[in-house]
């Protein structure tokens, strides 16, 4: 049976909004414009913390075209534009920013982020890395950039960022179950249990570190202990299909099949999409000797996913106990083209 991998989380971050008004140099501009724009920036920041977004930015606007160079208008403006989701606009403002203060890693930070969702790689990196060279201590930038190290499967750049995070700021949730998901690909087991342990200490409500927690527990075979963090997961997030799925799996491997099934159904019933639930019950369905149950799991796995090879192989099995021997060598040669070694394995065993 197929292992079925956990899932990362990325978390967005919280942004702040400076909370008073900046001290404006005048210049050449007129004293009542500064004192007006001042007015309208406070205006625009009781409008954000009521939520009323786009009152926020009509303000800062107007603060903009009194003061074009009111950097924590700009700032702001660029943050509240990212949080609806205009990162195209966000990145202007923020780039207005780092041209009128170069040392703002604020700016640099949500910069990256701005550029992170729109597919910029370069930039993003970029740009969490002048954050990072500003502010050695900006806990958030290593944890993005750890992330996008993680998504380049760059894992030791990711940990050693990951440890970054976690130093500067001890109870940072995220970073601690992200840095026990590094852990875990560089085989570390021991200590991505002990850092998802440390994540849900420092948030109780982190519903898939528990489930990450429970994977790498049942890699250990401590198959009671997954089970429970599995459990706490759903209990935390009652529609998490990939906890009950990773639930499914424990049991199975601890030799509770029927209840494996019961698990896996529920995944079913909570994503009738998911191939690897129902290919995981036709596991359980075999070791319980129900062989036309699963073929017919096997079937819905491969509509779901045609190229899926462990479906393959599963309905081989049960095709092989049906006596279709011909079908079963079919199938598990499919297994094999698709890259699953047991697929070869089996069908050199039982197939001329």
């Amino acid at each position: 049976m197929k292992k079925i991998k956990i899932s990362f989380f990325v978390t967005l971050f919280c942004l702040t909004i400076f909370a008073q008004a900046q001290d404006v140099s005048v210049g050449d501009e007129n004293a009542l414009n500064v004192a007006k724009a001042e007015e309208l920036y406070n205006n625009g920041i009781t409008k954000f913390n009521t939520k009323d977004l786009q009152g926020a930015i009509a303000d800062f606007d107007s603060a903009l075209v009194l003061v074009p160079s009111f950097e924590k208008a700009l700032f702001n403006r660029g943050s509240v534009k990212y949080q609806l989701k205009d990162y195209a606009s966000a990145i202007v403002d923020f780039n207005t920013v780092v041209q009128l203060n170069p040392d703002s890693n604020n700016a640099h930070f949500l910069l990256a982020r701005s550029h992170y969702e729109r597919n910029e790689k370069d930039l993003a990196m970029s740009n969490f890395t002048k954050a990072i060279t500003i502010d050695a201590t900006h806990a958030e930038a290593y944890y993005y950039r750890g992330g996008m190290f993680f998504m380049e499967e760059k894992y030791e750049e990711a940990l050693k960022d990951y440890d970054n995070a976690v130093k500067n700021k001890p109870n940072y949730a995220y970073a601690l179950n992200d840095r026990g998901s590094v852990k875990r690909m560089l085989n570390d087991i021991p200590g991505a249990i002990a850092d998802y342990k440390k994540a849900v200490a420092a948030d109780s409500k982190l519903y898939f570190s528990y489930n990450n927690l429970g994977s790498v527990l049942r890699i250990n075979k401590n198959y009671d202990e997954a089970i429970t963090n599995y459990t706490k997961a759903i209990a935390l997030k009652n529609d998490y299909y990939i906890a009950y799925n990773n639930r499914g799996y424990a049991k199975h491997e601890k030799g509770n099949f029927k209840g494996a099934i019961a698990d896996f159904s529920d995944a079913i019933r909570l994503k009738a999409s998911y191939p690897q639930a129902f290919n995981n019950r036709a596991a359980s369905k075999l070791k319980l000797e129900d062989y036309e149950g699963a073929v017919a799991d096997c079937n819905k796995a491969l509509i779901l996913q045609e190229d899926f090879a462990p479906a393959y192989l599963n309905r081989g099995i049960a095709e092989e106990m049906l006596r279709k021997q011909d079908q079963a060598c079919e199938d598990w040669n499919k297994a094999a083209s698709l890259g699953l070694k047991n697929g070869k394995l089996f069908s050199q065993q039982s197939c001329n």
